[in-house]
């Protein structure tokens, strides 16, 4: 089965997750403001398209990825109720859970969950009101996970893409991949 054998409103709804899980992202912090959101939005838009441009993702999620860039110019539309988005995620999956290959489904969301992650560290927000030692339980935070992932031969996001996550968009990514039933955690 293919995006288009969906019932209309599960293909728009698959159709519309990329988009709405990068703002949702996005929204979750204003403290970086307009500058802000104008790179992550540009973050997000680079990740889409990446997307589509990438042969090496499941035709599924390639679809979905065709479908959304096609419809760019509705997006200023598509941010009503963005606090929904992770029941959407699953409202998604549990309606193509058995008509869509497990792989296919596995591909897309780790797909969505990439792009909260690009769009979270497209900007480096702290609020004013982050108290000096909250950075610097930040830094070690991502001080530590670099060490881990070193003494285990992994790699992992740079010092300072780490440190352009806020707060509140982690908290957004992992309700996202527990929504997902992804087993990662942003720190």
């Amino acid at each position: 089965m293919s995006l288009h054998d969906l019932s209309e409103d599960i293909r728009v709804l698959a159709i519309r997750l990329p988009f709405r899980v990068g703002l949702y992202i996005s929204s979750s912090d204003s403290s970086g403001g307009g500058e802000s959101d104008e790179a992550e939005l540009r973050a997000l838009t680079n990740v889409v398209t990446y997307y589509v441009e990438d042969f090496c993702k499941s035709e599924f999620a390639q679809s979905v990825m065709l479908e959304t860039l096609r419809f760019k110019s509705e997006w200023g539309g598509w941010g009503e109720n963005i606090e929904n988005t992770p029941q959407e995620c699953k409202q998604l999956f549990d309606a193509i859970t058995g008509q869509i290959d497990m792989r296919d489904i596995v591909a897309f969301k780790n797909n969505l969950l990439e792009i909260a992650i690009a769009v979270a560290m497209a900007y480096r927000e702290f609020d004013s009101s982050d108290a000096f030692g909250e950075k610097v339980k930040i830094y070690l935070d991502v001080l530590m996970r670099q060490l881990k992932a070193m003494f285990k031969g992994e790699t992992t996001e740079s010092f300072d893409q780490m440190l352009n996550i806020s707060r509140s968009e982690k908290a957004a990514i992992n309700l996202l991949a527990q929504t997902l039933d992804i087993q990662y955690k942003v720190g």
